[in-house]
C-alpha cells in the first residue's frame, strides 16, 4: 500500500513537468508547420506573378510582403530555439540543419520579391 501511494505521489508530481516538456516541441513543431505553410504561399504567389495583369501584379506582391512580413518573426524565433531543447546531440546536428536548409528556402523566397518588386513597381 505504502509503494502505491509514492508512486501515485511521484505520478502526479511529475505529470506537468511531462506536459511542459511535450508542449514546447509541440510549438517548435507548429512553428516548422507554420513557417513552411507561409513558405508553399508565397512559392505559389511567385508562380502566379509571371501571367499576372498589372493590377494583379501589385496585389501579388502586396499579398507576399504581407505573408513574408507574419513569417519573419516566426522564423526568428524557431532559428532561435537553444541546444538545450533537444535531447542529444544528433538531434541537435539535425535540427541545425533542417534550420539551415529552411532559412536558405526563405532568403530565395525574399530575393526573389525584391527582385520582383524592382522589376514591377519601377517610377
Amino acid at each position: 500500500m505504502m509503494i502505491k501511494t509514492w508512486l501515485l505521489i511521484i505520478c502526479v508530481l511529475t505529470t506537468p513537468l511531462f506536459a511542459i516538456a511535450d508542449e514546447s516541441h509541440t510549438g517548435h513543431s507548429d512553428a516548422l508547420l507554420i513557417l513552411l505553410q507561409y513558405k508553399l504561399k508565397v512559392v505559389k504567389l511567385q508562380q502566379q506573378l509571371t501571367t499576372a495583369q498589372p493590377q494583379q501584379t501589385k496585389t501579388n506582391l502586396n499579398e507576399q510582403q504581407r505573408l513574408l512580413a507574419k513569417a519573419m518573426p516566426i522564423l526568428s524565433n524557431y532559428m532561435a530555439i537553444p541546444e538545450g531543447h533537444y535531447p542529444n546531440l544528433q538531434m541537435y546536428q539535425q535540427s541545425l540543419q533542417s534550420r539551415s536548409a529552411l532559412l536558405q528556402d526563405f532568403n530565395e523566397l525574399l530575393q526573389v520579391h525584391f527582385q520582383a518588386v524592382q522589376k514591377h513597381l519601377k517610377p
